[in-house]
């Protein structure tokens, strides 16, 4: 498999984790992400890791409504998304994307990675829990934003002011500061 599937697989897993831990009486805490509560952030973690099959033609289980069990949706959601970058040449096809096309794989590194993996350390804040992340996931994610346009970057439902990250940070700690994130 792909660089990028066991990648992708280490972030939604972290996630998965804290979605498991989401006690009954968090889903309406805040978030670092303000648009958000915890609620709000997992459906749309869920909802994004459907694009990317989408643009592959997946569909079925990646279509399953959300409903009230988040962690059924997400369970459904992640497997039909695992079944269709499994699939023979799925990650080297070319896919319309918002940064116009490019291979599903490269295209995986934006929505599919770097939302989930970003909005993992939000949901962990909202719960009290351990907020650790994939270090190799951050460093990569990193770069990958540093390269996109800054005012594609900075709009409003994405990212905020970039916070200097302090000297000598790991790569989650400047991870999260360059998206606006207090570490």
């Amino acid at each position: 498999m792909s660089e990028v599937l066991e990648r992708w697989k280490v972030v939604t897993d972290g996630f998965a984790q804290r979605l498991n831990a989401v006690r009954d009486d968090q889903w309406d805490n805040s978030t670092p992400c303000p648009e958000f509560t915890v609620r709000q952030l997992v459906t749309h973690v869920i909802d994004v890791q459907r694009m990317v099959p989408k643009a592959l033609g997946a569909s079925g289980a990646i279509d399953t409504p959300v409903g009230d069990n988040l962690q059924t949706a997400w369970n459904t959601v992640h497997e039909a998304a695992l079944a269709a970058y499994s699939a023979e040449g799925a990650l080297a096809t070319v896919v319309e994307s918002p940064l116009g096309q490019m291979p599903a794989g490269q295209l995986m590194a934006l929505p599919g990675i770097g939302d989930v993996l970003i909005h993992t350390w939000d949901l962990s804040h909202a719960i009290g829990a351990d907020d650790t992340l994939s270090e190799e996931a951050c460093q990569i994610q990193l770069e990958v934003l540093k390269s996109l346009p800054e005012e594609a970057l900075r709009q409003p439902r994405r990212f905020g002011p970039k916070i200097e990250a302090p000297e000598g940070s790991n790569a989650q700690t400047q991870l999260m500061c360059f998206c606006g994130r207090q570490a």
